[in-house]
């Protein structure tokens, strides 16, 4: 599952395919694998006795590794020879099940999943679409999986969807309330300014300053000398 959230195809020297299903799916798949890839070389691991005539560069037969150890060592032998695409067949029957599932772990490459009709397509995220109508069908479910999924999600958020509007709405109409209540204790400062202007306090006088009268000036009597 090296490749889950990449789209790069790696180069196809080597595929490796799993035989978990029917041998005449294998050999229906692999007309199309041949064709997908012309120049690589195909090896199977299989717990089916393999004609003599087979056209792989090499076969794994698990019957052959008794014990989990040998399996084991047989898996991370797999592992160390980094083959560029993996296919799996996924027929619904429960053949090397156990071996798809530790392959998918421990071995580095790109997969391919193949189903019962041998059409196959690239174990990606983008694909879990089809990956999700897989496992319904492999689970006896014969429903559309998108539209109970959409509607179950939406069950799901809805009522944490609700409770955030309402504590939105709450806290909008808290602060106009409040705003409001506090408009009307302490009016703005204009108004004060003008109710101030308009009724002043009583007892209160304007200090106007009135220019005080000049001082009259005494008359200077002047000494006049007597002829």
């Amino acid at each position: 599952m090296r490749f889950f959230f990449r789209n790069k195809v790696p180069a196809a020297t080597n595929v490796l395919i799993i035989e978990s299903g029917p041998p005449e799916v294998t050999g229906r798949a692999m007309a199309g694998l041949r064709k997908l890839f012309p120049k690589a070389r195909f090896h199977l691991l299989t717990c089916f006795p393999v004609p003599s005539s087979h056209h792989y560069s090499s076969v794994y037969e698990v019957d052959k590794y008794p014990g989990w150890k040998a399996k084991l060592a047989l898996l991370f032998r797999l592992r160390k020879k980094r083959w560029g695409i993996m296919a799996i067949l996924c027929t619904g029957q429960r053949i090397l099940l156990s071996w798809k599932i530790c392959a998918l772990l421990l071995i580095p490459s790109k997969t391919l999943i193949v189903n019962e009709n041998a059409d196959f397509f690239w174990l990606h995220w983008k694909n879990w679409k089809i990956l999700l109508q897989l496992s319904a069908s492999r689970l006896g479910l014969n429903i559309q999986i998108r539209k109970p999924l959409v509607t179950f999600f939406r069950s799901l958020f809805f009522p944490f969807t609700l409770l955030f509007l309402l504590l939105t709405a709450l806290f909008l109409y808290s602060r106009h309330w409040y705003r409001m209540a506090l408009w009307r204790v302490s009016p703005p400062p204009d108004r004060l300014t003008a109710a101030s202007e308009s009724h002043p306090s009583p007892g209160s006088s304007t200090m106007t300053n009135t220019p005080r009268p000049s001082e009259e000036q005494s008359p200077v009597l002047h000494d006049t000398q007597k002829p």
